[in-house]
């Protein structure tokens, strides 16, 4: 799978062009360069794993990290105005209007360091957040070793463009953590990145703005965003961090913004209060909801959660 990242009109430096989908009025080109998940199979698991674009057609992936607010690209910033949902996505597809976006104050359209976009929905998602993962990565081996799940709706052959709109997993582990020399497509990469470099697997176009989870105790928790690659997708990719330093820097204060009035958003505590059941709403609860409690914590995969019953678009029933 490859990252779902739109081709840019503009290519800098090594990255891959990618063409933005036209037919919307005001649309603006990307920058980017990740394509499909690469070496992946369909995924129906992550329902918080979500397609971002325009009234007429989603061009990039993202993920609900509180109720209403959804992390994406800083490269996808455009005019984003819908977010979608399913495992499939289409003009059918359900979908919420986008209120408020925030690109990343320190995002570089050269380099894609910070590449990192919040969005605030009109209403609350109809799928449950993913929790952030809230410590400090580094190169060890407690990051760089351990399997991270790639998600996106990215094209599926890399080569031709197409397949964008089905949602696709894929996992592998990291090489590096920046800041770090990796050679490859990016040479080097900043603190603000991490690195990833293995045979037949990968994120394409499209693939951009979608997640890295890491497991930690037993729950998926946010640690990247999809963010440039190789322009075939067949080599390497880079993404974004969203570990501690950006949660504290820009994660977390947008999110205190466009959600003030909601105790439950993801702010690091859980508020026990907020899950009664049947679906987690607190992504800061999901630990405390990984057995038979009557509550689904989706973010729960090792084991998974039994309360959880997917139906066939990858939604909690």
């Amino acid at each position: 799978m490859k990252n779902a990242i739109p081709i840019a009109i503009l290519c800098l430096g090594g990255l891959g062009c990618a063409d933005t989908p036209a037919g919307d009025e005001g649309e603006q080109p990307l920058l980017t360069s990740r394509q499909r998940i690469v070496g992946g199979a369909v995924d129906t698991a992550h329902a918080y794993v979500v397609g971002v674009g325009t009234r007429s057609r989603a061009f990039c992936s993202g993920t609900v990290i509180s109720r209403r607010t959804v992390i994406t690209a800083g490269h996808c910033h455009g005019t984003l105005t819908r977010v979608y949902f399913g495992t499939s996505l289409g003009r059918r597809s359900e979908s919420v209007r986008i209120e408020a976006s925030r690109r990343h104050p320190e995002y570089d359209p050269g380099t894609l360091e910070n590449d990192l976009t919040l969005l605030k929905l009109e209403s609350d998602a109809p799928v449950q957040p993913a929790p952030l993962l809230r410590e400090s990565m580094e190169n060890s081996g407690w990051y760089v070793g351990p399997d991270y799940t790639f998600v996106g709706y990215g094209v599926s052959d890399g080569a031709a463009g197409t397949g964008f709109g089905m949602r696709r997993v894929v996992t592998f582990p990291i090489l590096a953590i920046g800041p770090a020399q990796v050679g490859g497509t990016p040479g080097t990469i900043d603190a603000t990145q991490f690195y990833y470099q293995v045979p037949a697997m990968n994120t394409c176009a499209g693939d951009s703005g979608g997640p890295a989870f890491l497991v930690r105790s037993g729950v998926e928790r946010h640690a990247g965003v999809t963010s440039f690659g190789d322009d075939p997708c067949t080599l390497d990719g880079v993404q974004a961090r969203t570990d501690l330093d950006q949660i504290s820097r820009f994660i977390q204060p947008t999110i205190d913004e466009f959600e003030a009035d909601n105790p439950c958003r993801a702010d690091g505590l859980c508020d026990a209060t907020c899950d009664v059941g049947p679906d987690l709403v607190d992504p800061d609860c999901a630990d405390l909801h990984c057995g038979a409690d009557g509550v689904c914590a989706l973010a729960c995969v090792s084991p998974a959660d039994p309360d959880c019953a997917l139906d066939d678009d990858g939604v909690e029933e």
